[in-house]
């Protein structure tokens, strides 16, 4: 295979997108990034892991900042995170062929041409479901944080992307997990892939 070719999976909470990933990317012999992106981040910044890791895909109070004096530094550390992660992630599309999850990568790769960009869903109940076995918890609680999840999520891009946070736009594929499963979704876009890459 000697193409360059990058997919970004964007998901909705509990729909298991880095579960996809990780599988594709194994299959694919290529390298995932999703938390790793932290960790680059901090080597980079000098800034501890735990630090980076409370600004992770969040979005600062904004009332707040309006009261922040000129003098101090005029980023929030939410600011800093996304500025480094946005600087990684197109350092790695250069380097060579990846999957990565989340971070706004659909975003920040728009114009790359080796780009395919994937958003994974499914229902709120398939994913309640799958939050509730996967940590053990009840039925309220994983609807709680489902909804709280994606609610973060939607803030989180529709304030670095300065628009609406929309399932759709931009994408190239979107895959219904509840549909596929994970293997389904995996064997999908590995076909995809594997064609972008001869």
């Amino acid at each position: 295979m000697g193409k360059r070719m990058i997919m970004t999976i964007g998901r909705e909470y509990g729909a298991e997108g880095h579960e996809i990933g990780k599988e594709l990317s194994e299959r694919l012999r290529i390298p995932l990034y999703d938390k790793d992106l932290l960790y680059l981040a901090a080597n980079q910044s000098g800034m501890s892991i735990d630090t980076l890791a409370r600004a992770d895909e969040a979005v600062a109070n904004r009332f707040l900042s309006a009261y922040i004096p000129q003098s101090l530094d005029n980023y929030t550390l939410n600011d800093k995170l996304f500025k480094l992660q946005s600087n990684i992630i197109r350092d790695l599309s250069e380097k060579g062929s990846c999957v990565i999850v989340g971070r706004l990568a659909d975003f920040i790769l728009n114009d790359n041409a080796d780009c395919i960009k994937v958003f994974i869903y499914a229902p709120f109940e398939e994913r309640v479901n799958i939050i509730k076995e996967k940590h053990g918890i009840t039925e309220s609680a994983a609807k709680k944080q489902v909804k709280r999840m994606d609610k973060a999520r939607r803030d989180y891009y529709s304030y670095y992307s300065k628009g609406k946070w929309n399932q759709k736009e931009g994408k190239d594929i979107l895959l219904n997990r509840a549909t596929f499963g994970i293997l389904g979704c995996v064997d999908i876009l590995e076909t995809i892939a594997r064609k972008r890459m001869r």
